[in-house]
């Protein structure tokens, strides 16, 4: 390491300029207190760029001093050059180098600024420019002529603190040791390694990170073009579905509902033909029943004018013998009377007459009320049994006003037919609610009749789109129904939507959103499931027949109630005349006395009279059957006339409504045909061969199951919230570039890491290697300047191994032994103050004990505090024996022995009072000349 020649202050806090020489092994600054013997040290630290000194003082603060806003430290060192012959300020190759130091005012603050130049250059060519230097790069130039910054520790050693080597632990005195007596090369060999080791393997861990990252980032592309494939593929079988499958479909229905038109129009014709034989035919039979009829009309007015003469004979005889009975039966009433007279009790007799005719005139509201319904029966029978149906008022109210309108209709319930008994109720319970629904024949007579029901405010649908039914969904209700027309367009829509299940079970185990219904009548739909089932039906003929039978049930319930009650009031009747007759307490005895020739006459008359009578009676008995044979002869011709009106009627309606029905199916059928023909013309010819159709009818039943699946589609891009970004396959095609490139840098690196561990352990090793010769010449050093100065002294290293962990704590152990009072160590609080001064300075001058590279300089201020005489002239021989540079401080109250290793002595003196600039320090060399001869 360099050593100083010279040094130069100008404006250091009370020197404004002046030069020292430093050419000496050892130097003694001595002088009063506060005469700048530490401001001399601190100087030299300033210019050497050592800041990290424990007290309050710094450069600062001796500048501000004197007021001048810029000091110069110029100092001459040596340059030396090492075992391999490089020199310590390389690229100066000189043999002396200047060290300048200048510390200006800027802004507010002082700033210092560097020069290193070759030779001996003064103060003014160095202001008048150069390359300075900032701090940072000053110290590593430094670092770089061997001041390291264990040297520097050492430099930084305070006043009276000379011990402070003592309180190093044995790690930090070991690298002490070592940095003093480094060997640089392997030093930086070793740290260059083992930097480049732990680059390598920070830079493997960022690249790792950053493969860790761009793994996410390639797994997320890898999922969105994932994303973007799925929804690609929706699309294109959403076009799919959309361009070709539905046209096919939808074509194939077309074709479907062409063929099956074809038939269903034939039987139209067909039954259309029947229906007018039948017409013929029944007319023929009703001109036959009017001839009958008027022959059996003569026998009837014959028959009832011998009933009327019967009538007339019987009349006679029986009053006759009526006024002879009535007179023997009062007789013999009176005669009751009279026996019975005292035994009346007027009051109850009362009571049970007023309860009598209570009681009949509630049998008479109620053979009046059966009467007017037996009448409503017989007209519904009749209704039904000519192929009508039993229609509500309103319903017949509004039909009659369309009709009156000209708007031709049909009602619901003539066009539903229920093929599978099985599931009647099922189906009456899901079109209950539209048995008064009507539906247009022609759709253009919408506006006319829906402003007919505003105004008859009829509550019932009436409909004018009708479609034809299309293929019913296996398992759903629509499949156990048939249309003789074409029913309203949503009604079949709303009936495949219903599955038919066994029971709740086999319900519950379908998917959540399908409507479903039992046998029974249990519907399950999306608000809910409730029994709709029960009503009375509607539907087909089926219902037809069971409301007859229900009917006639009825009627013969209230023909049974009539003969009841007609037997109740005959007696009731019976019963009020003698209770009333009774009642009348008349004078019964009187009337027998003055009426006695009378009853007599009628006594004796009465047995001719009732014979006459009853012959009478029989005569008109006989006219009377012959009479009721020809009215039932009548009525039965009259029902029959009435039952073949209505099916001439109904036959005449049928045969106009299957014209009409014909006619459009016809229509339809046409149309049908040009669209079929219109569409398959559109399509590209690899799509009209029937087995394409027949293709597309088995992967999709209808073109609603179509258009289902195109609504499922576009629910699954809706909600799927799928990539529409064709670059992120671009951006997943870059992420696994860039992954698999990262990945081979990373096999390079560690291939590189594998080469610099092996490099580091390899530089580790020779680094140890001189380590432990560094350990052993400082023991060395210990042991002699120990016998120099009297005072054992023993150094012990831990166990060395090729491993960063052990070299990281390795440390170097020291002992000494004072007066051989026993072994003590550096700083284990048994040695005396003397003793932990010398400890240290033995320490201290053994760094810079080196035969092989001698140089170097220490500042110690003070050190020979807590000596005495004997200890201080041993400190003076083993610094002597060093080729180091030395740099005392010693205050002038100490013994003259402090001068005597010394070879120049600086003497410094207090600043005068009123002076401004101090006194410059005095010279003392010794004159070694007389030593050396």
């Amino acid at each position: 390491m360099f050593e100083f020649r010279s040094l130069e202050v100008v404006h250091w806090d009370y020197w404004q300029r002046y030069a020292l020489p430093l050419d000496a092994s050892i130097i003694t600054v001595v002088g009063p207190n506060g005469s700048g013997k530490t401001t001399l040290l601190d100087a030299l630290r300033t210019l050497l760029a050592i800041d990290d000194r424990e007290m309050a003082r710094d450069y600062k603060t001796y500048l501000r001093h004197n007021g001048k806003p810029v000091a110069w430290l110029r100092a001459v060192v040596s340059n030396p050059v090492d075992r391999r012959g490089k020199r310590a300020f390389f690229p100066c190759m000189d043999e002396q180098v200047t060290l300048a130091c200048r510390v200006r005012k800027r802004g507010g603050d002082w700033s210092r600024d560097y020069q290193i130049v070759p030779g001996d250059v003064p103060v003014e060519t160095l202001d008048a420019g150069g390359e300075w230097l900032g701090v940072r790069d000053y110290r590593v130039r430094l670092a770089g002529a061997g001041l390291s910054r264990a040297i520097c520790r050492v430099l930084t050693l305070e006043q009276g603190a000379t011990d402070k080597l003592c309180q190093l632990s044995p790690r930090e005195l070991l690298q002490l040791v070592f940095d003093v007596f480094e060997d640089k090369a392997v030093l930086d060999d070793y740290q260059r390694a083992r930097a480049e080791q732990f680059d390598t393997e920070k830079e493997i861990a960022q690249l790792q990170h950053g493969l860790d990252e761009l793994h996410l980032k390639l797994e997320s592309a890898k999922a969105d073009v994932r994303s973007f494939d799925e929804g690609q593929a929706l699309r294109r079988e959403r076009q799919r579905l959309e361009t070709e499958i539905a046209p096919k479909v939808e074509l194939a229905d077309l074709r479907a509902s062409i063929d099956g038109a074809r038939p269903r129009l034939t039987g139209l014709r067909r039954a259309q033909h029947e229906r007018r034989h039948a017409l013929v035919t029944l007319r023929a039979q009703d001109a036959d029943a009017s001839q009958r009829r008027d022959a059996l009309q003569a026998a009837l007015a014959q028959a009832l004018a011998e009933q009327r003469d019967a009538e007339s004979g019987f009349t006679t005889a029986r009053d006759r013998a009526r006024d002879a009975d009535s007179l023997v039966k009062r007789h013999d009433h009176l005669a009751q009377l009279q026996a019975e007279r005292g035994e009346v009790d007027v009051d109850a007799l009362s009571r049970g007459i007023e309860q009598g005719r209570q009681r009949q005139a509630e049998l008479k509201f109620e053979a009046q009320r059966d009467r007017a319904r037996d009448g409503e029966l017989t007209a519904q029978l009749a209704a039904l049994s000519g192929g009508g149906r039993v229609v509500e008022p309103f319903e017949r109210d509004f039909r009659a006003a369309l009709e009156q309108a000209g708007i031709a209709h049909r009602v619901l319930t003539e066009l539903v037919e229920i093929v599978d008994p099985q599931w009647s109720v099922a189906v009456e319970a899901v079109l209950a609610p539209y048995r008064h629904l009507l539906v247009l024949e022609n759709p253009r007579d919408a506006r006319r009749g829906w402003a007919l029901g505003e105004a008859m405010q009829y509550r019932h649908f009436l409909v004018a789109d009708r479609a034809p039914v299309e293929r019913a969904t296996r398992g759903s209700l629509l499949e156990v129904v048939r249309f003789s027309a074409d029913p309203p367009a949503w009604l079949p829509r709303q009936l495949d939507r219903i599955q038919r299940v066994a029971d709740v079970e086999a319900g519950h185990a379908l998917s959540k959103g399908q409507d479903w219904i039992t046998a029974k009548g249990y519907l399950r739909e999306h608000r809910g499931g409730r029994h709709i089932g029960g009503g009375q039906p509607h539907f087909g003929a089926g219902a037809r027949q069971a409301r007859v039978a229900a009917l006639r049930e009825e009627q013969a319930t209230l023909r049974e109630r009539a003969q009841a009650r007609e037997a109740e009031l005959a007696g009731l009747g019976r019963r009020l005349d003698a209770d009333q007759t009774r009642l009348l307490g008349l004078d019964a005895g009187q009337e027998l006395v003055t009426r006695a020739a009378e009853f007599a006459d009628a006594m004796e008359r009465l047995p001719a009279l009732a014979e006459a009578a009853q012959v009478a009676a029989s005569k008109l008995e006989a006219a009377r059957a012959d009479v009721a044979e020809c009215m039932a002869r009548d009525k039965a011709d009259s029902i029959a006339a009435a039952e073949r009106n209505a099916r001439l009627g109904g036959l005449a309606h049928e045969i106009e409504q299957a014209g009409r029905q014909m006619t459009q199916e016809r229509q339809l059928l046409v149309q049908r045909i040009l669209e079929f023909r219109r569409r398959r013309a559109q399509m590209p010819p690899a799509w009209r061969g029937a087995a394409v159709l027949r293709a597309a009818r088995e992967e999709f039943e209808s073109a609603n199951a179509v258009r289902r699946e195109l609504e499922r589609l576009d629910t699954r891009l809706a909600t799927g919230g799928f990539v529409e970004d064709e670059g992120c396959i671009a951006l997943r095609d870059k992420f696994a570039a860039d992954h698999a490139g990262m990945e081979a840098a990373i096999g390079q690196r560690e291939a590189h890491l594998h080469r610099a561990r092996r490099i580091t352990e390899e530089a580790r090793g020779a680094y140890l290697n001189v380590l432990r010769a560094t350990v052993r010449r400082y023991r060395r050093n210990l042991v002699a300047l120990g016998e120099l100065a009297g005072i054992g002294v023993d150094a012990e290293m831990s166990e060395l191994v090729n491993d960063d962990v052990a070299l990281a704590q390795a440390g170097l152990t020291v002992r000494f032994d004072f007066d051989r009072k026993g072994w003590i160590g550096l700083d284990d609080g048994e040695a005396s103050g003397g003793q932990q001064v010398m400890k240290s300075l033995l320490l201290l001058v053994a760094l810079l004990r080196d035969e092989d590279q001698p140089g170097g300089f220490v500042f110690i201020d003070e050190p020979f505090a807590h000596l005495d005489v004997a200890n201080i002239e041993k400190v003076g021989r083993f610094l002597r024996s060093t080729d180091a540079q030395y740099i005392l401080t010693t205050p002038i109250t100490h013994n003259i022995n402090v001068f005597e290793p010394s070879d120049l002595v600086l003497a410094t003196s207090k600043r005068r009072p009123q002076s401004t600039w101090a006194d410059p320090v005095a010279i003392l060399k010794r004159d070694r000349t007389a030593d050396a001869a």
